[in-house]
């Protein structure tokens, strides 16, 4: 399955979760350093809500194959 957040995929399955671009340009042209900080900043919040689902997807994906299963404590 696949879901995109901002500039970025992130694709699940049976070998787990990873982060594909959308595109090859991640950012606009730049000019000045406030927006070099702001494009970048944006691309850090983009990664950081593709970590959070990530996890979840992992932990819900690892949580759907232990169900059912008695684990040897």
């Amino acid at each position: 399955m696949t879901g995109k957040l901002g500039k970025f995929y992130i694709e699940h399955g049976l070998h787990g979760a990873r982060i594909m671009a959308a595109s090859h340009q991640l950012t606009n042209n730049c000019i000045a350093d406030g927006e070099i900080e702001t494009e970048i900043q944006m691309l850090k919040d983009d990664l950081d809500a593709c970590a959070a689902e990530m996890k979840r997807r992992v932990k819900t994906e690892r949580g759907d194959l232990l169900k059912g299963r008695k684990l040897d404590a």
